[in-house]
C-alpha cells in the first residue's frame, strides 16, 4: 500500500490545496483534480484493479465533503448562493448520488470513466459558448425541473467521483439561467448534499476483494484525511477570488478547466 513519509503526506496536503481552491473557485468539489490523482496513486499502491476507479472516486468523494462545506462558509458570506434553488436541488441530488454509488460499484471502471470524459467535453463546449442573460432576462424555472436537475446531479456524483458540479454549473446556466457570479456558490450549497449521500454509499458498500486496513468501504481514510487538510483553508480562498471574476470570464474559465481534464484522462487511459 502507500509508504507514509513527511514528504509523502505534505505532497497529498498540497495536492488537497490545490483542489480545494478549485471547489471554492469553480463550484465542483475539487474532484477534477483529485480523481486523475488518486487514480495514480492508488495504481502505484497495487490496489486490486477492480476496484481501483471506485476507490479513487469514493476518496475524492470524502474529501469534498470537507471541501465544500469550507467553501459554503465563504459563498454564503458573500451572498453568491441562490438558495431558493439549492432547496428544490437538494434531495434530488442526494438520491441520485446514493442510488449511483451504489450502481458504480457494479460497473467496470473503464465505462464509468469514458462516460466521464464525454460528459466533461459536452459540458466544457457549452460553458465556452454560453454568456449571461442581461439583467432581468432571467426565466422563471418550474420546481419540478429544478428538482429532476438536482436528481442527474446526484446521480453524475456518484457515478464519477466528481460531487456532482461537473453538471451542475453547466446546468445552472443553460438550463436554469444563473447568472456566472452564483454559479460556485449555488453549486457549492447544492453538491454538499450529494457529496454525503455519494460518499456514503460508497462507505457501506462492500468491495469485492480484500483491501488495506485503511480502506472503509471504497473510502482510503488516510488519504481523505491528508487531502482535506488542505482543501478546507484552500477551499475558502477559491471562494473569496470567485467573487473577484466576472461572470461570463468564470464560465470560459470553467469550460478551459473541463477540456484540460477530459484531455488528461484520455491520454492516461
Amino acid at each position: 500500500m502507500i509508504e507514509w513519509s513527511l514528504l509523502t503526506l505534505l505532497l497529498f496536503i498540497g495536492v488537497g490545496l490545490v483542489a480545494g481552491f478549485l471547489a471554492g473557485f469553480v463550484g465542483v468539489g475539487g474532484g477534477i483534480i483529485m480523481v486523475p490523482v488518486l487514480l495514480e496513486i492508488f495504481r502505484r499502491a497495487a490496489v486490486p484493479h477492480e476496484v481501483i476507479v471506485q476507490a479513487a472516486m469514493a476518496t475524492s468523494l470524502s474529501v469534498a465533503v470537507f471541501s465544500v462545506s469550507s467553501s459554503i462558509v465563504r459563498h454564503r458570506r458573500q451572498g453568491t448562493i441562490r438558495w431558493e434553488l439549492v432547496r428544490w436541488l437538494a434531495p434530488g441530488s442526494m438520491l441520485g448520488g446514493w442510488l449511483a454509488a451504489r450502481l458504480a460499484t457494479r460497473l467496470p471502471g473503464q465505462w464509468l470513466l469514458w462516460g466521464l470524459s464525454l460528459l466533461m467535453a459536452f459540458a466544457a463546449f457549452r460553458m465556452l459558448r454560453s454568456t449571461d442573460r442581461p439583467p432581468g432576462m432571467e426565466k422563471p424555472t418550474a420546481s419540478w425541473k429544478v428538482s429532476l436537475t438536482g436528481l442527474g446531479v446526484g446521480s453524475v456524483a456518484g457515478l464519477s467521483g466528481l460531487a456532482g458540479g461537473i453538471v451542475l454549473v453547466p446546468a445552472l446556466s443553460l438550463i436554469l439561467g444563473v447568472p456566472g457570479g452564483l454559479l460556485a456558490g449555488t453549486s457549492s450549497g447544492t453538491i454538499v448534499f450529494s457529496s454525503i449521500a455519494a460518499a456514503a454509499g460508497y462507505l457501506l458498500a462492500t468491495p469485492p476483494v480484500s483491501l488495506d486496513s485503511g480502506f472503509l468501504g471504497y473510502v482510503y481514510w488516510p488519504l481523505t484525511i491528508s487531502l482535506a487538510a488542505g482543501a478546507v483553508p484552500s477551499a475558502q480562498l477559491g471562494a473569496w477570488v470567485n467573487r473577484r471574476v466576472p461572470g461570463n470570464l468564470f464560465k470560459k474559465i470553467f469550460g478551459a478547466l473541463l477540456l484540460a481534464v477530459v484531455l488528461r484522462l484520455v491520454i492516461s487511459h
